[in-house]
């Protein structure tokens, strides 16, 4: 190897070998050497000033420089305008540390013709039996593949979904469309009573606010806002939805409140965390189809102001637990299945979590928990 020297004792690398041993010490050389020029990492080897004495032919093969290009010349012809400043600062700290002595992650590293390459590199301080730095060893991996396939499956995974969601979306605005195209004409027929009237109309403003319901879900779900934290009432956010839901909701279940009075305003999303609450409130009311009770309460919790929405109702099985917060899963006969995942969504953007308690036929517990400390 152009210029390095293997500084190791023959004791501690070939066990059993005669001690200091010339010939055992020139073959381990020349063994580590043969390695390191066939390895398929891309490895390269510099003095202590930094400066590239050796490199392996996977170096070659990836930037582009030979063997006489490279010879002599610093690492930075490999780097990226992209890598910041910070990321060669701490690289250098681990490097010299004497305790520590290596660094690893992830570089962008610009290749001979400019293109740029993501690598993951382990870069290793070589020390002679004395602690002085003889150089440096880097071994890289090209992870560019791995990020193509990474970028080739998740667009194959967005088509799926997009096909999915297109299925969802075509089967619920059609059922309610047709509803209220039905609905529509029998309000010109003469012949309604006064209550197949009001009947008729009941269908129409149901029908019309499933339709808003899954627009708006489908919009929030594909669309997501960017969080405006202001300082906001979650007692009176709660107390608000419970209200609209008992004058919106057709035969709605008991709904009560337990909001606690020493849960201070702080700052969150309103307008997204009612949806949240909406979402949540609606789903235990539909659980219940008229009968039992919801509870809603508030508090504080460990740095966390929590609202809770309780049901009596029949609970979730264990085998719909692990899909609850997945688009398009839903165990109801219609739905979207996109209001847990916009809940969830929204509620790890201000930083907090959903929390789920649940037995058959012993009723529901959701618990959205959010930071009160928010910047």
């Amino acid at each position: 190897m152009q210029n390095l020297q293997f500084n190791d004792t023959s004791n501690e690398m070939a066990s059993g070998s005669a001690p200091d041993s010339p010939v055992r010490e020139h073959a381990l050389a020349l063994t580590l050497y043969q390695a390191f020029r066939r390895s398929n990492d891309v490895m390269f080897f510099c003095d202590p000033n930094g400066s590239i004495q050796d490199i392996n032919d996977a170096f070659t093969q990836h930037y582009g420089w030979t063997q006489e290009e490279a010879y002599g010349q610093n690492p930075r012809i490999l780097r990226s305008r992209s890598t910041t400043p910070d990321i060669y600062k701490e690289m250098w700290e681990r490097l010299l540390d004497p305790n520590i002595g290596f660094w690893r992650g992830e570089l962008l590293n610009r290749t001979k013709d400019g293109r740029e390459i993501p690598v993951v590199i382990t870069i290793t301080t070589v020390r002679d039996a004395g602690g002085d730095i003889v150089g440096y060893v880097s071994n890289g991996v090209d992870v560019e593949e791995l990020h193509s396939l990474r970028e080739r499956v998740a667009q194959s995974e967005a088509l799926a979904q997009l096909g999915e969601m297109a299925a969802v979306v075509a089967h619920e605005i059609r059922n309610p469309l047709g509803s209220i195209v039905m609905a529509a004409r029998q309000l010109g027929s003469d012949a309604l009573t006064s209550e197949d009237r009001e009947l008729v109309q009941r269908i129409l403003n149901d029908e019309s606010r499933r339709l808003n319901e899954t627009l708006t879900n489908f919009l929030a779900y594909s669309r997501p806002r960017p969080l405006r934290l202001e300082r906001s009432d979650l007692n009176a956010l709660a107390a608000d939805v419970v209200r609209i839901m008992l004058g919106d909701v057709s035969e709605a279940p008991r709904i009560s409140t337990s909001l606690d009075a020493q849960l201070v305003p702080f700052r969150f999303d309103q307008d997204q965390i009612r949806q949240v609450a909406w979402n949540i409130v609606l789903n235990a009311v539909q659980a219940l189809d008229g009968n039992g009770a919801v509870t809603v309460s508030t508090g504080l919790r460990e740095g966390f102001a929590y609202l809770r929405i309780d049901d009596d109702g029949p609970g979730i099985a264990p085998s719909a637990r692990e899909d609850l917060f997945k688009p398009f899963k839903t165990t109801k006969s219609h739905g979207t299945g996109l209001g847990l995942a916009i809940a969830d969504r929204i509620v790890r953007a201000h930083g907090g979590r959903i929390e789920v308690e649940s037995s058959p036929g012993r009723g529901t517990s959701f618990t959205v928990l959010l930071p009160t400390a928010q910047g």
